[in-house]
């Protein structure tokens, strides 16, 4: 069985053209508008404890404006008919997220990305820290680890540990560091190697 190093060598020679230009593509949401902003934030909320693809799925359908503007039981109904699951708790983040759209652009360049990450933790019902480093990744900060199920089990291998479920802030932060020592080995932002991991374990590249 190869290592995870050789592993993430590998993508990094075959894979760093699609990554580059995924990259580039979260880096254009910098200067986005809140709608947009909302819109991303309210696909890792879809995402989270499913998957990516249904929160795209799910973003494609709403569309960013229905995030900000659906009454909440058309918003409910519309997440139900599209078979969303956990569409009753989804639609009220969705909904009750609303008051952070302002503050979003201010949010997404905060110099401090760590208050930045905290900051959606805190006001953000139903995300944790790791659907909101998604969220900060894919609108162009790369400082954070996404730890999924796909990447703990990866790294639990990696640290010689049994995969954890269930995170307190502590034993995030505990996994993350050793993400972000493996990030350094390979002179890579964490957010850049959490897309090298995804592909070696998925096979894809999303968001």
């Amino acid at each position: 069985m190869k290592t995870l190093r050789e592993e993430i060598r590998e993508s990094i020679d075959r894979d760093s053209d699609l990554i580059r230009k995924r990259v580039t593509d979260f880096l254009s949401f910098r200067k986005a508008e809140k709608e947009e902003l909302f819109g991303e934030l309210c696909f890792c909320i879809l995402a989270a404890n499913t998957s990516a693809e249904m929160g795209i799925r799910v973003q494609n359908a709403i569309g960013n404006r229905g995030f900000l503007e659906m009454e909440p039981d058309e918003l409910r109904s519309e997440l139900n008919r599209i078979r969303c699951r956990f569409y009753n708790n989804r639609s009220r983040f969705i909904v009750e997220a609303r008051e952070i759209a302002d503050d979003l652009p201010e949010i997404v360049n905060s110099e401090n990305t760590e208050e930045a990450r905290d900051e959606l933790v805190r006001r953000v019902k139903g995300i944790g820290y790791k659907e909101s480093s998604h969220f900060l990744r894919n609108v162009g900060t790369f400082d954070f680890a996404i730890l999924d199920k796909h990447i703990v089990g990866m790294i639990s291998r990696d640290m010689g540990v049994e995969p954890i479920k269930s995170f307190s802030r502590k034993k995030y932060m505990e996994m993350e560091g050793h993400f972000k020592d493996l990030a350094r080995e390979f002179n890579l932002k964490p957010g850049v190697l959490d897309l090298h991991m995804w592909k070696i374990a998925t096979g894809k590249v999303l968001k």
